[in-house]
């Protein structure tokens, strides 16, 4: 059996380079990671704009005061369009955004100011007086290339396209069309075994079938990550069906995932199918973890639709719901992120308080489902989710972390030890 961190380097090691496709610049990009530098084409602003609502004005000499009365000679609006230009002892009424008439140096906000006449019909602004005295040139200006200079680089190869909206902010604010990005991996999920039958299948259960569990979870798990998925049904504890099933697969995704059939039972089909009927090598069969031992990695050759050799990627999973949830987490997502460019690859690592005594298992390492909370002392602390046996489901509700749980000479750690966990959620709060 490998330990976990020589699973990982293999994985690493393995998981094909990521792919550099052109994509278009729009909400499809979220969770993209940029292939290569992005520079600005255009200046934002491309034209001086006024930082406030008020008044257009030219700052008088240095030592001269700027208040007075003055006409209000035109209106620039945050719309496009000619602006007249300014002349000395004249002001221009204008809005946040709006772009300064030519010759003008500052503006004034409209606090600053107090309205004097109006036209006839009360409509227009006639004069307005300026009661600030000290305005110098430049006062709530936006200078052309203050926010983005023309050829600056906005982003960075590696940087990643994020929901929260700034980078793609970015990329439209200087009329980016298309950018280099690294292509996500479709990913194909797939369930095995005679006993597994869909969850939804109305009636009760026969003696030794289960629901499927693992599939729904595992696409919903990866879905949640940004990746597509395809859903490759159930396969039959037969070595043709398996084949079959594979093969088809490897022809429409670059990942596939599958769970159950990787122990030790002799209609444990997956290794010798992947090894000989597909021609595949296997990295690693089992894994020194508790749960997830028997966890499976392999990659296939096959041909893509120009006749080029490539490498798909098969992960088996255990069958036990828990064992497989965690193993995807582990050694799953790490290979999804090396092939779209993600770094670092894999779940967030943080350190925890134990907030009650954990037993260790003295063979196996162990990932503790656990739920992680900031403190009212403003640390993180984990709590278990309760029993951990590999087909519990159950205890993956609420969990949010796995704890990395050693071995060794002793057999338990106590409360306010620390340990390192790996983040699966967003972490809750205590205070």
């Amino acid at each position: 059996m490998l330990e976990v961190s020589q699973a990982l380097s293999l994985i690493k090691q393995e998981t094909p380079a990521p792919q550099v496709i052109t994509s278009k610049v729009g909400g499809s990009l979220v969770g993209s990671i940029l292939a290569e530098d992005v520079t600005a084409t255009e200046a934002v602003p491309a034209y001086r704009a006024s930082i406030v609502d008020g008044y257009a004005v030219i700052a008088p000499e240095e030592g001269s005061s700027s208040a007075g009365i003055f006409p209000v000679a035109s209106v620039s609006h945050a719309t496009p369009g000619e602006i007249a230009p300014l002349k000395k002892g004249q002001i221009a009424r204008i809005t946040t955004g709006a772009p300064l008439p030519p010759g003008a140096t500052s503006v004034v906000m409209v606090e600053d100011t107090v309205l004097k006449s109006t036209s006839e019909d009360g409509t227009e602004e006639k004069e307005v007086e300026i009661v600030a005295s000290d305005v110098k040139s430049g006062e709530n200006i936006r200078e052309i290339g203050s926010d983005i200079e023309s050829g600056s680089v906005i982003l960075r190869k590696g940087d990643q396209i994020s929901a929260t909206g700034g980078e793609l902010g970015l990329l439209v604010s200087v009329g980016k069309v298309e950018v280099r990005v690294y292509r996500r991996p479709v990913v194909g999920v797939l369930s095995t075994g005679d006993e597994i039958v869909q969850h939804d299948r109305p009636g009760p259960l026969r003696l030794g079938e289960v629901r499927d569990c693992n599939r729904p979870t595992i696409m919903a798990a990866v879905r949640g990550w940004g990746f597509e998925v395809i859903d490759l049904g159930i396969a039959s504890d037969t070595s043709g069906s398996l084949e079959e099933t594979l093969r088809a697969a490897l022809r429409q995704v670059d990942v596939v995932i599958t769970s159950g059939g990787v122990s030790m039972g002799e209609l444990d089909l997956l290794k010798p199918t992947i090894e000989r009927q597909l021609g595949g090598t296997i990295h690693f069969g089992r894994v020194a973890m508790k749960p997830g031992k028997p966890t499976t990695f392999a990659t296939v050759p096959v041909k893509d639709n120009a006749g080029a050799d490539v490498r798909k990627v098969v992960f088996s999973l255990p069958g036990n719901p828990a064992s497989a949830i965690v193993t995807l987490h582990l050694f799953v997502l790490p290979s999804l992120h090396y092939a779209s460019g993600v770094q670092p690859a894999g779940l967030p690592r943080v350190r925890v308080l134990l907030s009650h005594g954990i037993r260790l298992d003295m063979q196996r390492s162990e990932y503790h489902r656990a739920v992680v909370t900031v403190g009212k002392d403003g640390r993180l602390w984990a709590g278990s989710t309760g029993a951990q046996r590999s087909s519990m489901v159950g205890s993956l509700k609420s969990a949010n972390a796995l704890l990395c749980l050693p071995t060794g000479p002793w057999d338990k750690l106590g409360r306010g030890e620390e340990v390192e966990a790996l983040l699966m959620g967003s972490i809750r709060s205590d205070l």
